[in-house]
């Protein structure tokens, strides 16, 4: 059996659109537990789904139909596959081409939330970011802040 972790929009529908590629997959489904309670910091459900053991390329192929359906796959078998990252970033975030900053980090993870700060036009600003991204990839999200810092004059502060 496989164990997933997913975590959902909070909307109509979502859990059927999540289904959906498994079942498309044609994998058996033994297990659903959809629990409400428990959403996650940025309002997302949190669901776990048993399935049939699958070999990796049809395991894959779920996954990644289920990401373009924006549903992060969190855990595979209890193992960790997505993290959702909290990062401040201090100093000319606009001035600095805040969209190519975005861009470059979408490039490793993805930007789910941007807040930004702004106290006067020509101070510096600070934003929050929250990035979710796959777990063997944050070194290489870190090493991509050190760059994007040293070129734009930019401190990023990560959390844990």
């Amino acid at each position: 059996m496989i164990f997933l972790d997913l975590e959902l929009k909070d909307s109509p529908g979502e859990l059927l659109k999540a289904l959906q590629p498994i079942s498309s997959a044609g994998a058996n489904i033994f297990s659903v537990i959809h629990m409400r309670e428990n959403k996650t910091r940025d309002g997302r459900v949190p669901v776990k789904v048993v399935i049939e053991k699958l070999n990796d390329n049809l395991l894959h192929s779920i996954i990644e139909n289920l990401e373009k359906l924006d549903v992060i796959v969190a855990k595979i078998n209890e193992k960790r596959k997505k993290i959702n990252l909290e990062v401040v970033v201090v100093g000319h975030i606009v001035d600095t081409d805040v969209l190519d900053t975005i861009d470059r980090i979408n490039e490793i993870g993805t930007v789910v939330d941007l807040d930004l700060t702004m106290p006067d036009p020509i101070a510096e600003s600070s934003a929050r970011m929250r990035i979710t991204i796959d777990n063997e990839k944050l070194k290489e999200l870190y090493d991509e802040f050190d760059k994007i810092a040293k070129e734009k004059g930019l401190l990023f502060i990560k959390s844990c």
